[in-house]
């Protein structure tokens, strides 16, 4: 008995070893299989750049994968729990030349810091990008002394705020982009020691406030774009000393007037863009001290009228853009400051979508379409229209008739200016009824164009050309002649005379 209680013990106590020894060698296995993936320094050819772990948390795809030859990484972030300290980031040491660095993140909350111990490391890069990461919040001083980067872009990476010096000291950088997140505010001192930055790109945020002098510290500036915004209130400060600034992209945020010399820091400005505000003012200096200035487009505005003054201080504008506002009248001595320049082959101005009144301030545009040398801008009279108004003297009253009454039977059947053709459709509108639409200025005679009482006066010679004055004319009896043409089928034209 005694003997087989030896067997047994000894039994087990085999047993025992086996299954220690067994968990040490599956300890071991994954021992070996965590330092091939996170520790490939023990393996001469592996880098960043040659993973061949399947399951490794990063890949990046570069130009040359050979050790210390890559100038190119685009690395793709897959999977969450990628703290600083993880031995992945040592594999960038073998890869010290890298010039332009890209982080993707395909896993949300994946990167949620800027993976500066390696940034530093590579003393020859010069472009940064990081997409769809966390960041929350740009600390302090978090860029600065990157000496050799000339572009950082910043994108839909959930940043909310842009602590003092978040972008200093970065002696090359000419590009900033921090696009399509949440920044709500632009404090001053926030870009400082950026000697060289040119271009600067903060759209699709959720800016409302832009402290005064926020962007001083940046001057060569020349481009600023904060399109798709929040901004409501701009002052003379806001752009202060930004006296190289060329090109200011203020579209898509919520202006709803412009004051006084808001942009007068603005000494270099050629390009002005306004579209799709809330604008419904504008001052008659507002744009006072952008004698640069080439291109103004406003857009998608609420404004219903024009200062005359306001181009006074924009003299050499070649592009006006005013489509798709609520403008009752737009006159030839709102446009007299810029009208040479409208003449010039490159020339343009928008007027389209709008209610502009069919009177004789729109003398003009028939005249400007024959002198200009710019096709796009015959094109864009072309298409500009007017509402007759209500009133008597400028809408004439069509008689409700049958055509054999007398108004037409006035007409010699065999004139010019009436031809019935095989093509004409009965069912089209009425001539009393069109009247009711927008009609086209230039198909309508200038010297047809009614004058509101106020005009008939002599005013009425401001609107017109200095070198066209047959846009109104009065009759021998002091009253003035009006006719409206009525384009009924392409070639069925009725003119109805009313005295």
């Amino acid at each position: 008995m005694e003997t087989v209680i030896q067997y047994l013990l000894l039994a087990l106590a085999l047993a025992s070893a086996q299954i220690s020894l067994s968990e040490s060698r599956l300890n071991e296995k994954r021992r070996d299989k965590t330092e091939r993936r996170y520790h490939p320094r023990d393996y001469v050819e592996e880098n960043i750049c040659d993973i061949g772990d399947r399951e490794s948390k990063v890949h990046c795809y570069c130009d040359n994968g050979e050790v210390a030859a890559a100038a190119r990484a685009d690395c793709w972030v897959f999977s969450g729990g990628l703290a600083e300290t993880d031995p992945l980031w040592d594999l960038f040491h073998k890869q010290p030349n890298i010039q332009r660095l890209t982080f993707n993140v395909r896993f949300n909350g994946a990167l949620n810091f800027v993976p500066l111990h390696v940034i530093r490391r590579l003393h020859n890069l010069h472009k940064l990008s990081i997409t769809y990461a966390t960041l929350n919040k740009i600390e302090k001083r978090t860029f600065s002394n990157l000496t050799t980067v000339k572009e950082i872009k910043l994108m839909k990476s959930e940043i909310s705020e842009l602590d003092f010096s978040a972008f200093a000291n970065l002696p090359a950088l000419v590009n900033l982009t921090v696009k399509e997140n949440r920044v709500s505010e632009i404090q001053r001192d926030v870009f400082v020691d950026l000697p060289n930055l040119k271009y600067l790109d903060l759209t699709f945020n959720n800016i409302s406030l832009t402290h005064d002098g926020c962007f001083e510290h940046l001057p060569l500036l020349s481009d600023l774009l904060l399109e798709s915004n929040s901004i409501s209130v701009l002052t003379r400060e806001t752009f202060r000393g930004l006296a190289n600034l060329t090109k200011l992209n203020l579209r898509a945020n919520r202006l709803s007037m412009i004051g006084d010399l808001t942009f007068s820091e603005l000494w270099n400005l050629n390009e002005l863009l306004l579209d799709n505000n809330e604008l419904k003012y504008l001052s008659e200096r507002a744009f006072d001290g952008l004698s640069l200035l080439q291109k103004l487009s406003m857009t998608g505005n609420r404004l219903k009228s024009i200062n005359e003054g306001l181009l006074e201080g924009v003299r050499g504008l070649e592009l006006l853009d005013l489509r798709n506002n609520e403008l009752e009248h737009f006159t030839y001595e709102t446009l007299k400051p810029i009208h040479e320049n409208l003449k010039v082959k490159t020339s343009v101005l928008y007027l389209s979508g709008n209610k502009l009144s069919c009177d004789c301030r729109l003398g003009w545009v028939s005249v400007l379409r024959n002198e200009t040398r710019s096709e796009p801008l015959r094109l864009a009279l072309e298409a500009v229209t007017c509402v007759p108004t209500a009133d008597d003297r400028t809408v004439p009253e069509i008689p409700d008739k049958a055509p054999n009454d007398n108004i037409l039977a006035e007409i010699d059947d065999d004139s010019d200016v009436f031809q019935q053709d095989a093509n004409y459709d009965d069912s089209k509108p009425s001539a009393q009824s069109m009247v009711a639409d927008q009609l086209t200025v230039v198909d309508i005679p200038a010297d047809t164009l009614p004058c509101p009482q106020q005009l008939r006066n002599g005013e009425d010679s401001l609107m017109l050309s200095s070198k066209d004055k047959s846009y109104w004319r009065p009759s021998s009896s002091g009253r003035a002649v009006v006719s409206v043409v009525l384009v009924m089928s392409a070639s069925v034209t009725v003119r109805l005379l009313h005295w």
